[in-house]
C-alpha cells in the first residue's frame, strides 16, 4: 500500500511538472512586448518609458522602443489607458485603429509610412516577420483588435530597424468624418541569424 501511495505522488508530481513546462513554454514561445498609451489633450501618448521592452541603452530610442532579441518570436501589444472621452468636434471615444509600419533601417522617423520607397528584398524581409496588409501604407495584419487594445505578431527572422506608428481613431456622432491620432516609435529586430 505504501508503494502504491509513493507511486501515485511521483505521478501527480510528474504531471504537475510538465505541465508546469508546457505554460512556461507557450509563454516564452509568445514572449509579449507591451506598449501602453493614453489620450492627453487630444493627443495619442506613449507611456511606456523607453528603458522597457529590451530596448538597448546605447540605441536612440523613445518611449515604447521595442527590441526583439535574436531567435525571439515576438506579439506586440498596444494598450490603450485611461480616459479615452474625445474632445474634438462632435466626438464620441478614442479607439485604437491601426498599426503602419515605415522607415526600414532608418535612424530617423519616416515623413510617410510604408515601403513604396524600399527595395524588394528588404520589404520582403518585413513582410515575412510581421504580414503587411498594404505595402504603400505599411498597414500590418492585426491579430487582435479592441477598443482599447492591438496586438501584432513579429516572427524576427531578421535583423533590421522599423518605425511604427500606432493609429487612434475618434468616430463623430454627427456622421462627419472621425478623428484621427498616431504615435510612432520603433521596432528593433535582431533577427535568427
Amino acid at each position: 500500500m505504501k508503494k502504491q501511495f509513493g507511486t501515485s505522488r511521483f505521478t501527480v508530481a510528474l504531471l504537475v511538472m510538465i505541465g508546469a513546462l508546457a505554460i512556461t513554454t507557450t509563454a516564452s514561445a509568445r514572449n509579449p512586448k507591451e506598449v501602453k498609451m493614453t489620450i492627453e489633450d487630444d493627443q495619442l501618448v506613449i507611456t511606456t518609458k523607453k528603458n522597457k521592452n529590451d530596448c538597448p541603452w546605447r540605441q536612440k530610442r523613445g518611449n515604447g522602443c521595442i527590441k526583439v532579441k535574436r531567435n525571439e518570436k515576438s506579439e506586440l501589444l498596444f494598450h490603450l489607458t485611461g480616459n479615452t472621452k474625445c474632445n474634438l468636434g462632435n466626438g464620441t471615444r478614442w479607439e485604437l485603429n491601426a498599426v503602419y509600419l515605415g522607415g526600414y533601417n532608418s535612424d530617423d522617423k519616416p515623413n510617410e509610412f510604408g515601403f513604396d520607397d524600399t527595395d524588394d528584398a528588404d520589404y520582403d524581409k518585413v513582410n515575412s516577420d510581421f504580414t503587411i496588409v498594404d505595402r504603400t501604407s505599411g498597414q500590418v495584419n492585426l491579430t487582435e483588435k479592441s477598443a482599447k487594445k492591438l496586438a501584432i505578431y513579429n516572427t524576427n527572422q531578421y535583423e533590421y530597424v522599423v518605425w511604427y506608428k500606432i493609429e487612434a481613431i475618434c468616430e463623430r456622432s454627427d456622421g462627419g468624418e472621425p478623428h484621427f491620432a498616431t504615435s510612432d516609435p520603433r521596432v528593433r529586430n535582431s533577427g535568427t541569424d
